[in-house]
């Protein structure tokens, strides 16, 4: 059992440090989908996996992570409409949509790179909303740190009194 606890807390510490690893290399990056304007297709609480892009390479129909304007948090939407930016040629004003509104976004969000979205995972993002507040951090380490001692804690002789070890001819004559 200690061998399998040990494995499993092993095998998501080695996730966690890949994520960051891959992320760091390659500009991944997760956002966290907090409302169901794009469902069904990406419902609230998925996680999306992006990738920066320019600007200029983004295309009608894909989804994307924008800054939305007038607010501190981004929008992930889908893209209907790319147009140019007179005097900017990096920039581009992108109209979005969320597959599940009526109507377009209100603002273009102008921009010279955005966050395509190259995967989504639902529910994921609950999770991960979670595990980022302080009572879920103060958790993960008091457990990890329980792991530690108890993957390192001697264990239990059998109730027998050990190995044999100390048996000699005397205790079977006896």
């Amino acid at each position: 059992m200690r061998a399998v606890v040990v494995a499993v807390a092993g095998t998501v510490g080695v996730l966690c440090v890949g994520w960051w690893a891959v992320a760091a290399t390659t500009g991944l990056s997760l956002v966290v989908v907090t409302t169901g304007s794009m469902s069904p297709t990406i419902p609230a609480g998925a996680v999306v996996v992006t990738e920066r892009v320019a600007a200029a390479d983004v295309r009608p129909g894909q989804v994307v992570t924008v800054p939305r304007p007038g607010s501190p948090l981004p929008v992930t939407h889908r893209v209907v409409a790319v147009d140019r930016v007179p005097g900017d040629t990096a920039a581009r004003s992108l109209t979005t949509r969320g597959d599940a509104n009526d109507t377009v976004d209100r603002d273009p969000s102008v921009v010279r790179e955005a966050r395509r979205t190259i995967a989504s995972a639902p529910a994921l993002g609950h999770v991960l909303q979670w595990s980022s507040t302080p009572a879920a951090r103060g958790l993960a380490v008091a457990t990890v740190g329980l792991l530690v001692v108890w993957s390192f804690w001697p264990a239990r002789r059998a109730a027998g009194g050990g190995d044999g070890a100390g048996d000699d001819e005397r205790g079977a004559r006896g």
